[in-house]
């Protein structure tokens, strides 16, 4: 499974975060290859609301023994049966 790290910017009123905002997003993706779904994973964040996305960090996990949080650990699983998955977090960055 691979894992992203990232941040994104809030561009939809429909979202629980306020417009404009950037929050760091946590993304778990079935297909372990980055390069082969930059589109995908851009279509995937734009349709829920986000937009210039940036992605800090990747790396692969094999399972779900090392996640604590409970939210990671559901969009873990979810990802296991979707393919995509996505946790945004609630507080935004403070951008300096």
């Amino acid at each position: 499974m691979l894992i992203l790290n990232g941040s994104a910017e809030c561009v939809s009123k429909n979202n629980e975060q306020v417009l404009g905002n950037i929050h760091a997003f946590n993304m778990f993706l079935k297909n372990d290859n980055l390069d082969e779904q930059l589109i995908d994973i851009e279509k995937y964040l734009v349709s829920r609301g986000w937009d210039n996305i940036e992605i800090t960090d990747n790396g692969i996990i094999d399972n779900i023994e090392g996640i604590k949080h409970s939210a990671l650990i559901d969009a873990f699983k979810k990802a296991q049966n979707e393919g995509f998955s996505v946790v945004i977090n609630n507080n935004a960055l403070e951008l300096k």
